[in-house]
């Protein structure tokens, strides 16, 4: 059921790419499903600035095989987890956040405790981790991608039947999102 959700998902990304080329449509943030919750003005951002129009494919390519591994361990599409490691660190081994998150993926010391990883700065380990809390994510909220990615960066404790209004949240899966959607064009275009 998981590999269906995301080949909707990837489906649904890549006919509305159609649409908007053909009639010269911009994105626009409603079209990520979160309606006016993504209208609302916000100051605060994540721990990397997405810069929407980043380049996503001078992304580093030398973890290529471990995402590749990860996704198909986990059932996540490759594009998400870059996604993930784009917003969350800008794809550096070392990063560490204010809060104490470690590595690509940005894990807390106690959920990579959880999920078994012991070295967060390890690039294996953490994508590997992190793929693994976000599976774990997206199972508990049903496939609601949008919550899973809410409860990657506030928690879970604070996902319940709506996505909290945090402003860091609200900033973080539209950024999540516009990665997920440019690295899914990026895999398109070169053949992947």
């Amino acid at each position: 059921m998981s590999e269906s959700v995301f080949q909707n998902i990837d489906r649904v990304l890549q006919r509305l790419e159609e649409i908007k080329q053909r009639f010269g449509v911009r994105s626009t943030a409603s079209e990520s499903g979160f309606g006016e919750i993504l209208e609302e003005k916000t100051t605060e951002t994540s721990s990397a600035d997405p810069g929407v129009s980043a380049d996503v494919t001078a992304e580093n390519g030398r973890y290529n095989d471990v995402i590749s591994a990860a996704s198909e361990r986990y059932s996540i599409p490759e594009p998400l987890i870059r996604a993930v490691i784009q917003q969350e660190s800008d794809f550096r081994e070392d990063a560490v956040s204010k809060k104490g998150a470690q590595g690509l993926m940005q894990l807390m010391p106690e959920t990579a405790d959880l999920l078994g990883v012991e070295d967060t700065f390890d690039a294996e380990e953490n994508i590997f981790g992190g793929t693994r809390y976000l599976r774990e994510l997206i199972d508990l909220y049903g496939g609601n991608l949008n919550k899973a990615l809410a409860a990657y960066n506030a928690g879970p404790n604070r996902v319940g039947d709506t996505i909290p209004r945090i402003p860091e949240t609200v900033n973080y899966i539209r950024s999540v999102l516009d990665y997920y959607n440019q690295f899914s064009k990026s895999k398109e275009s070169e053949g992947l």
